[in-house]
Parts: structure tokens; sequence; C-alpha cells
């Protein structure tokens, strides 16, 4: 794909990564001399996700030029190729929390800065009557701090490395079936480790709308069964009511999921060679009892337990939220040499993702509610607001209440 040209436009750099269904590569547009990303994916999904994003950054708020979002230049579809390919062409960015977070955790105060800004990006979403419907760390990218413009071709190569592939090759010994490429191109790493991120270069941006939509678009709207989100962050309504449509609250435990993974490191839930079951239980085990009528209708219920809330005897018992952010955030924190939080703190953050994990959708707390928690008020928005004065000015932020509005 290397010096490949889209559209006369788009010429490829380097590979940025890729998804299920898609390939993302770094590009240059040369009418306007700048660097951009080109997401190639199967299907008419970029059309669709496209059509999103240029919504929702036309109703951005006026008032900031820091939008959460990964803006939209262009979209185009080639039918040209053996499969239907669309294109997406956005902005690029360093790296996702995921890919940033391996091994490593976040400063205190640059966790609170992502946290809060996933929250604000979530409830803007939400606000214009749309899920996002596949938040996990994968899909937060953080923002590059300075531009590639300014880099040529040859100079980007000399600083971050050229591309270089691998063949494809199966274990077999057999050559691959026919559509699958000779060799795969390892992706280039812009980014670096959280540690590493200061507060003030910790400027998200929540990528991949190709899963969302409006709940109240009955020709748009998805089942349990079709959520897509990974088994750490998957809802448990998606299993125990699949012909249910989804809404915003499955947004809302997958965001609560993903905060979990910023302030430490770990999932909440652990999906190592696990089945949908396997979460289930955990998440009995983690948040509390089952509602009687998931129970009842829970074909599986008795290869974890007993009875309501008590589990089997020979089986491994998750801990609860509040022990699991005592050992998983503020021990392995202190082991790993990085500041925990304060005990108030702590509880502000274990009765936001309390209210946000509720078993029932219906009962878990919407982005508005979030946005206005004791922690958003107290320790995540203010974070936004020094991260963000210090971007513009460098200044000292001198403590003023923060109003959410006034950041999103």
């Amino acid at each position: 794909m290397r010096g490949r040209c889209a559209k006369s436009r788009y010429r490829v750099i380097h590979k940025l990564g890729h998804g299920t269904f898609s390939t993302i590569w770094l590009s240059r547009d040369e009418q306007k001399a700048a660097s951009v990303t080109v997401k190639v994916s199967t299907g008419d999904s970029s059309a669709h996700e496209a059509k999103i994003l240029r919504m929702l950054m036309n109703r951005w708020p006026a008032h900031t030029n820091e939008p959460l979002l990964f803006p939209s230049y262009s979209a185009w579809t080639n039918s040209k190729l053996r499969a239907r390919m669309g294109c997406i062409v956005t902005a690029p960015a360093q790296s996702s929390v995921s890919a940033a977070s391996f091994c490593c955790y976040f400063q205190k105060e640059t966790a609170r800065v992502v946290a809060a800004e996933l929250a604000l990006a979530v409830a803007f979403v939400h606000a214009q009557d749309y899920v996002h419907g596949d938040i996990h760390p994968g899909n937060i990218l953080i923002h590059l701090p300075t531009s590639l413009d300014k880099l040529s071709v040859q100079e980007f190569y000399e600083q971050f490395g050229e591309p270089y592939t691998e063949p494809v090759v199966r274990l077999d010994g057999q050559p691959p079936p026919p559509g699958v490429p000779k060799c795969g191109t390892m992706p280039v790493w812009l980014g670096k480790r959280a540690f590493e991120i200061p507060p003030d270069e910790a400027q998200l941006l929540l990528r991949d709308f190709g899963e969302s939509f409006s709940p109240s678009d009955t020709e748009q709207r998805r089942r349990g069964q079709d959520c897509p989100s990974p088994l750490p962050v998957i809802p448990p309504e998606a299993y125990f009511e699949p012909d249910s449509p989804l809404s915003f609250p499955s947004d809302i435990w997958s965001l609560a999921c993903a905060m979990y993974s910023i302030f430490g490191l770990r999932w909440l839930f652990d999906a190592t060679l696990a089945t949908r079951h396997d979460i289930a239980s955990q998440q009995i085990d983690v948040i509390g009892e089952i509602p009687p009528e998931w129970w009842n209708t829970w074909e599986k219920r008795h290869e974890y337990f007993e009875e309501i809330g008590r589990s089997k005897k020979d089986r491994f018992v998750y801990p609860s939220l509040e022990q699991s952010f005592e050992k998983d955030v503020q021990a392995a924190r202190q082991r790993d040499n990085m500041s925990s939080f304060a005990k108030k703190e702590q509880v502000a953050i274990l009765s936001m993702l309390r209210s946000m994990l509720a078993m029932k959708p219906e009962k878990r707390a919407t982005a508005t509610d979030v946005l206005s928690s004791v922690w958003m008020v107290t320790w995540g928005l203010p974070a936004v607001k020094r991260a963000r004065d210090n971007r513009k000015t460098g200044g000292v932020w001198h403590g003023q209440k923060v109003d959410a509005r006034s950041l999103i």
C-alpha cells in the first residue's frame, strides 16, 4: 500500500492499525499538504459512520475548538475491488488508550482528564440522540500533541521508521487462500506510554462510530444480541434480554468499564478464554445480585451458582467492585510507584461507577447524571479545565467551579 494514492489525493505513508472490519492508513493529503488517516472498511459501514460524524461535528458547540470526536473530512465507496470497500478520511492521532496503557499506568491527573473527557464525549453524543455502541479503550484515542504536517515523508520515515512487512504464513504450510494478501504491514507507533503523557497532552478523541445508532429511529434500532462490544465491556442486557432494543444505558455500562481501566490497568471483567456466561457470572460477583427475571431464564446459572447470591463451592468468586478497585487500582498503582487516589476521591469514583453499573439498564445513571456526580464535579471536570488552560496559555488554574456545558 505504501505510496499508493487514493482518489488521486491521499498518498499512503504508513499503516496505523486495523480492526475486525477495517484497516487504517496514515496518508498525505496532497491537495492540502496535511497528514490524515484513511480508514478502509468492508461493506457500507463507512458511509454510515461518515454521515454520523459529519452530523455530530456540525452540532459541536462553537465556543470550543477542542472537539472530543474524530472529525470526518471525506468519505467514498470503492466498488472496483473484489469486495465493496468504504473509505473515510479523518484526523490522525498518536495512539489508543488501550495501547498507551499496556503494562503501565496513567499519571493520576492524566487519568482524571482522560476519564472525564470520555464522559463529556459520550454525554454529547447522547444529547444528539445517538448511542455510540462500541465504547472501549481501543476506540479512545489520544490527540497528537504536535502536527505531522511539518514533516516531509522522508523526515517522517527518519523519525518513526519505514514500513516493513511480514509474510502471511499458514500453520499447515499451505499457500494462503484467494483474497488473502501475501504480506501484512506492521503498524507504526506514534504515541507515548501512558505514564509519559502529561495532563495537558491528554486530549481525547472518541472514534469508530460504525456501530452507532439512534434509539428513536425504528430503522436503526439494535437488539441485545446484535451488541458488538468486546466481552469485558458488554452490558448484561445484551445477553439476558437479547431481543430487547439497546439504548443509552448500554453505553453507560461500557463507559464505566472503560473508566475503570483508565484509572487502573486491568479490565473490570476478565474475558481471558471467557464465554458470555463466564462474564455474566463475573458481573454478578462484582456488581451484586442478578434480577430474578434474568436468573429464572438463565439456563447456565447452575454451572456457577447454587442459588441467587450463593456461588458453587468449587468456583473462583471474583471480588466486589470495591475490592477490585482497592486491589487492581490502588494497590497496583502503589506497587508501580504511581500515586493512588485519596480516600475521598476513591469513594467518589466508586459511587459514580456503582451508579453506572446497575444491572438493570433503566436503573443506571444517565450521561447527564455522570457529569453531575461528585467525582466529576470535584475532580474530573476541574482536571479537564486545568489541562485545557495549560494547552492554551500555560497559565495557572485558580480553582473556579467548572460547568460541564463550558467544556462541550
